[in-house]
């Protein structure tokens, strides 16, 4: 039960920050359902479909690609991700000791530090009409070797 309570308590700042961003109620309805599906069957196609749909809201939305709603969506949507795949295959009534989190908690700080030296690493790339290839190159060459280091953790 834990781990879907942090569903939720992870998903009330991802509806929040898409609801300020948004100018309708659309997003924050589409967010509290796949939530509450989520929540429900966590080893459903609802975990992906709500981290893809408030990534993509992101992408679109008006702003600086690294504004701080952005900045904030990558810890938080990593966060849906470990509790939902956690809910999937601990069940509910159990109760879960702190040292097992332990890895995961680990997997998981390092994984935002990859992504935010990432995203550090994105926001000295010069952006407009005029994006060099050496820069897109760097930037998937650095995006490739992240994903080998992080697929060996």
């Amino acid at each position: 039960m834990l781990m879907r309570l942090a569903i939720v308590l992870v998903a009330l700042p991802v509806a929040l920050i898409l609801h300020l961003q948004a100018e309708s109620a659309a997003p924050l309805a589409i967010v509290t359902g796949l939530t509450a599906i989520t929540v429900l069957m966590p080893a459903s196609a609802a975990p992906a479909l709500l981290i893809g749909y408030a990534a993509l809201a992101m992408a679109f939305a008006e702003g600086h690609p690294l504004r701080l709603g952005v900045l904030l969506m990558i810890p938080l949507l990593h966060l849906i991700h470990i509790t939902s795949a956690l809910a999937a295959v601990v069940p509910v009534k159990t109760k879960i000791e702190p040292a097992a989190l332990k890895a995961p908690a680990r997997r998981f700080a390092i994984v935002q530090a990859i992504s935010f030296v990432v995203a550090a690493f994105a926001s000295v790339i010069p952006s407009g009409p005029n994006i060099g290839l050496v820069e897109l190159l760097g930037l998937g060459s650095l995006t490739v070797v992240i994903a080998v280091v992080a697929l060996r953790i």
